[in-house]
């Protein structure tokens, strides 16, 4: 296929973008990664034209010029902000560019919190009950009608991310904690979503992974549930599995005719561990971390979201088998070696991985990606211990 196919050209891959460059890859598919410094290690995928480019917060133009550079292709994201520069900035595109992004608004509505919700009302799609603050005067007002525990949130993950790093969901307690953890977002200039918590364990959560086509077929249609989550409780998935997600797949598809949305998409719910009642969480409009769970699992997920966007014809989906796991070892070993007193230890997370149909990053297929990630994490950690020793309080500061 590959002489004849458009190439993939994928923006800030990260850990799902990176599975459906290998699969195509491995199709015979020229597949070229543009990656930001965050996720450079994915241009270090076996056989791709990677590339590393200025952060794209910083430069979006770069990014526009080597989108021109690359002729007729098809553009698929892996981060939320390469899925809002696409939107927002699609007028610039040439016409030999196929995204999701450039056909509609729907990527915009759902990427935020605020209007993914209301689409969720207006398709009568469960979620939690609650509100939208831009002011501390309106936090302050919410703050005394919430029942406690309650959620804090950004309407935008990715703006949260940019001043506050990953740690993106907040429990508060009480009041006087949700006020003082809003306050503070609120002076950074963040819109904040504040909301009902849904009780409930890790397993609890599900995410539908979508591709919706113009038509409104669905091409692809995954069910992931989550087993474990780094940090526990309100993180990404440390390790998930295929399953059967019916409610689950119901309410995703609803939301997605709702918005009128094209593109794939990753809707996450929780079941509420009193009633069983699912609620909606949110929505990734781009390539959810999972996504290499279809692969794995025999759906050819990669594929198809490549030949639904490329317009190329497509027959019924394979039967994805259950049960089939994917793990993210850096988030294991991570929570494992962070132990607070919550989640299994370090043997035990590895006896779980048995059977694993993914690792993520690391795949002996494919080791490029892993050695990048593991050369920057050690050359950073280097970096800390020199900084420590070199600029003790009292010690000299050695001009370089």
């Amino acid at each position: 296929m590959g002489d004849d196919s458009p190439r993939v050209v994928l923006l800030a891959p990260y850990n799902g973008g990176l599975a459906v460059a290998r699969a195509l890859v491995r199709r015979g598919e020229p597949v070229t990664v543009l990656a930001n410094p965050g996720d450079s290690f994915t241009a270090h995928s076996r056989k791709v034209e990677g590339q590393v480019l200025p952060a794209l917060d910083d430069g979006p133009d770069v990014w526009i010029d080597a989108l021109k550079a690359h002729g007729p292709c098809v553009v698929l994201t892996g981060s939320d902000l390469a899925s809002e520069f696409l939107a927002e900035r699609r007028d610039e595109l040439p016409g030999t560019v196929r995204a999701f992004e450039r056909d509609d608004d729907a990527h915009l509505a759902l990427l935020s919190k605020t209007t993914c919700y209301e689409i969720a009302d207006r398709a009568e799609v469960r979620r939690p009950l609650g509100a939208t603050v831009t002011t501390v005067e309106e936090l302050d007002a919410v703050a005394h009608e919430m029942t406690y525990p309650c959620i804090l949130k950004p309407a935008l993950s990715h703006l949260w991310r940019a001043v506050f790093g990953d740690d993106r969901v907040i429990l508060a307690e009480s009041a006087a904690e949700l006020v003082q953890e809003g306050r503070r977002a609120l002076v950074a200039g963040l819109e904040l979503v504040i909301g009902e918590y849904v009780p409930g364990a890790d397993s609890d959560v599900e995410e539908a992974i979508l591709v919706r086509a113009e038509d409104g077929s669905f091409p692809v249609a995954i069910g992931c549930r989550k087993i474990r989550q780094h940090p526990a409780g309100f993180g990404a998935a440390s390790i998930c599995e295929t399953a059967p997600i019916e409610e689950s797949m119901d309410m995703a598809k609803r939301l997605l005719d709702a918005a009128g949305y094209v593109g794939v998409a990753g809707v996450e719910t929780k079941r509420h561990a009193e009633t069983g009642e699912r609620y909606l969480l949110e929505v990734n409009v781009r390539i959810p971390t999972q996504f290499g769970l279809g692969d794995a699992a025999g759906g050819d997920s990669s594929w198809r979201l490549y030949a639904t966007l490329a317009g190329l014809e497509l027959g019924p989906e394979p039967e994805l088998r259950h049960g089939v796991k994917l793990v993210f070892p850096e988030l294991e070993l991570h929570a494992a070696l962070k132990r607070d007193g919550e989640g299994p230890g370090l043997m035990r997370r590895l006896g779980s991985w048995r059977g694993a149909g993914d690792l993520g990053i690391f795949d002996l297929r494919d080791p490029g990606p892993a050695l990048a990630l593991l050369r920057r994490a050690g050359a950073s950690r280097i970096g800390r211990v020199v900084s420590r020793a070199t600029h003790r309080p009292g010690s000299p500061r050695t001009a370089l």
